[in-house]
């Protein structure tokens, strides 16, 4: 008894040694920098982050994983404890990205060694037969990080499908249907003007962006619980991408029959302001019909010949023995290994902003077949920006009439200090009320041998007119990533190369990006655009023509004395 007893009580000590430990890296250590000379812990950081609808199931995800381990304690119990030294490789590798995280001032990185520490420690102090029965638990853990820099690959793309799949149905069944970007419209016909039966912008909310991750981890919950091979319970997880498309397109159909039969402000609302009661409730329909299509998938298996109930994990043990407690070295290694990582943390001097940078910050007013004239930053920009950024904002346009001008603007933004200074643009034209349509890359000559690829996205947003019908309005926002010695279109590889910097040499590269911008204007009048109409091929062509003229005269790089890239 009194074995048992020691056993016992090692194991608790265990645990509120570990527990103690993760919570100085969660909770304790400043970790992610923000705007200004300030840190949040990672604890802090989640918290601002599941306020945001989107990733608001992770406040959920440490009590599930936290039911899921306490629903096996006695299977646990009784299991041997046999500790692996390649835990402890797990938990050096773990606290090596946690601290270059901190390095880097990146939040995954930090999420990553927290997590990959968790299952290092279970591993090094308990085993492999504790590590195959927690992996579940500590897979939906992974859940409660939220994985932010997703949301720009993956949210246009799940908009743009959910237009051109619901506009298929809707064509299919006999509503004709125009989709212009991102909106959904009713044709005309004998009795109705174009978009008078409905007209319905699908924002990111109606994407299935917000509903996704969600249904992902209650679609792993569901084959956890009802299957027990490895593939089916991987099966319906996997589930979780289609029915989440098929359960938002479905709440989209409810809207657009809500319009039709009550109008559009009893069935969406105002859009830019407010939505309606319909329109909120209506969200309820994605998960009902995710759940209704799981439930369906798993019968499928039953009828296949499954037929006895079905209980997630593996069977509990039938051993009867109280297993050895486990040895206190590995733990003790374990939180030596976090109490290293995080003195290395606060000795580790902050890092120095880095001088030299890779462009000259100058914007001519003539440049080959373009007039320049200077812009003010606007008041957002000004605001958001740290004092030390300096940027250089300039119109460029055709001479002749309005009927055969062009029109472009081009920014050029340099970092200070700060670290966020240069960031994704993706975010602030989101901020402006543009809808990211496509992305690409694309490349421009510069001049024979020397190429500039560059980022080109197509946006759109509601063009309102006085005493008119509001239009959509595209246009092209092409962006680069300009650095000392390199240059990017890829907001990941600037990231990157900066997180390298911070660690291996302890500066903080000195970024600036350049963008130009120029509308579509092949559905604009003249009098509504003041120039010449261009559809959306003959703009990135007017565009590649400006950087090939534009880019030589302040990108270091590319200038004439440089030679090259």
């Amino acid at each position: 008894m009194s074995g048992i007893k020691t056993s016992a009580s090692q194991r608790w000590i265990t645990l509120a040694i570990l527990l103690a430990s993760l919570a100085l890296l969660v909770a304790a250590q400043p970790y992610a920098a923000g705007y200004g000379a300030f840190r949040l812990t990672l604890l802090e950081e989640l918290l601002i982050r599941w306020k945001d609808p989107t990733w608001q199931h992770g406040f959920l995800a440490p009590f599930i994983a936290g039911w899921l381990v306490w629903k096996r304690k006695e299977e646990l119990a009784a299991l041997p404890v046999k500790g692996s030294v390649l835990g402890l490789a797990a938990v050096v590798l773990a606290m090596l990205a946690y601290f270059g995280g901190y390095k880097a001032n990146n939040y995954y990185l930090g999420a990553f060694g927290v997590q990959l520490y968790l299952a290092g420690v279970v591993l090094a102090c308990f085993g492999w037969a504790y590590a195959k029965r927690l992996c579940f638990a500590w897979l939906m853990l992974g859940f409660m990080w939220p994985m932010v820099f997703l949301e720009d690959s993956v949210s246009f793309r799940l908009r743009v499908l959910m237009v051109e799949t619901t506009s298929f149905v809707l064509n299919m069944i006999g509503l004709e249907t125009i989709r212009e970007g991102t909106a959904l419209i009713s044709a005309a016909d004998a009795t109705h003007a174009a978009g008078q039966l409905f007209s319905l912008k699908v924002d990111g909310p109606c994407s299935g962006m917000r509903s996704l991750f969600a249904l992902l981890m209650v679609s792993a919950l569901f084959g956890y619980f009802r299957q027990k091979t490895l593939l089916r319970r991987l099966f319906l997880f996997l589930c979780g991408f289609p029915l989440a498309v098929v359960a938002n397109m479905a709440r989209l159909l409810i809207l657009i029959a809500g319009t039709m039969a009550f109008g559009q402000e009893f069935a969406v609302g105002d859009q830019e302001r407010e939505v309606s009661t319909f329109h909120f409730v209506s969200g309820i329909v994605v998960y009902l019909v995710a759940l209704a299509g799981l439930e369906a998938v798993e019968r499928v298996f039953r009828k296949r010949g499954d037929k006895e109930t079905q209980r997630g994990g593996e069977p509990d043990s039938q051993c009867v023995h109280v297993s050895a407690s486990p040895r206190l070295l590995p733990a003790t290694l374990c939180v030596l290994l976090v109490v290293s990582a995080l003195i290395s943390c606060r000795l580790s001097p902050e890092v120095r902003a880095g001088d030299a940078s890779g462009v000259v910050m100058e914007l001519p007013t003539a440049v080959g077949r373009f007039l320049g004239q200077p812009l003010e930053r606007d008041a957002a920009e000004k605001e958001l920006l740290p004092a030390d950024t300096q940027m250089l904002k300039m119109q460029y346009r055709s001479p002749g009439l309005p009927a055969d001008r062009d029109v472009m603007q081009v920014s050029l933004v340099l970092a200070g200090a700060e670290r966020r200074s240069i960031h994704r643009p993706e975010v602030c034209l989101d901020g402006q009320g543009w809808t990211l349509l496509d992305s690409r890359i694309m490349p421009v000559e510069i001049s024979p041998g020397r190429t500039l690829h560059v980022k080109d996205l197509l946006v759109e947003r509601e063009l309102r007119r006085s005493g008119g019908k509001p239009k959509m309005l595209r246009a092209h926002y092409v962006y680069w990533f300009i650095g000392e010695d390199v240059t990017t279109p890829s907001n990941a590889m600037r990231v990157w190369l900066t997180t390298w910097d911070n660690i291996a040499r302890n500066v903080n590269h000195r970024w600036a990006y350049a963008s130009v911008t120029a509308w579509v204007t092949d559905n604009l009048e003249t009098r509504e655009s003041g120039q010449r109409p261009r559809d959306s091929e003959t703009t990135t062509k007017l565009v590649s023509e400006l950087i090939r003229e534009l880019a030589p005269r302040f990108q270091k790089s590319l200038s004439v004395e440089s030679g090259g890239l």
